[in-house]
């Protein structure tokens, strides 16, 4: 498994609901629950059972498939420099995604460093926001994704 790819697709995925005109439909929302349960049960099963599940539905799903490669472009360019300051914090993705207190998923601990990518942060944002009801609403509600579109697009126009 190599942590970057899981993560600038989970990333890249989060910001595309983001984006998302339409809704999702409930199929496509229970696909993201199980990604979800998958990712908590065993995140070493990325490549073999989550991935392909995650990116046939995201394919299936035009608009949503559009902006995904898009950002996921954005994100791959970036190589392994995600500024994580730029990420929700924990108390946006507690008001967006609330977690029962019984269902308290382990964080590691916020990782600053050159090795920003080995953090278990974007995989349990993702998590969480992927575990809710409504994941595109959840991530219209978390602010900081718009400050690192901003970031995305900056690098692009930098470039």
């Amino acid at each position: 498994m190599t942590n970057q790819n899981m993560n600038s697709t989970l990333l890249a995925l989060l910001l595309a609901l983001k984006d998302s005109k339409n809704p999702l439909n409930e199929a496509e929302k229970s696909d993201l629950s199980q990604a979800a349960e998958q990712l908590v049960a065993n995140s070493k099963a990325w490549e073999g059972l989550i991935e392909p599940r995650l990116l046939a539905m995201i394919q299936a799903n035009e608009a949503l498939n559009h902006n995904f490669q898009v950002i996921k472009t954005q994100i791959e360019n970036l190589g392994d420099t995600i500024p994580l300051n730029l990420l929700p914090t924990e108390i946006e993705l507690e008001q967006a995604a609330p977690v029962p207190k019984t269902q308290l998923i382990p964080r590691a601990p916020l990782q600053v460093s050159s090795s920003d990518l080995k953090s278990d942060e974007i995989t349990n944002m993702a998590i969480r926001v992927l575990s809710t009801n409504n994941p595109s609403e959840t991530t219209k509600k978390l602010s900081r994704f718009e400050q690192f579109q901003q970031f995305l697009n900056q690098q692009i126009s930098g470039k």
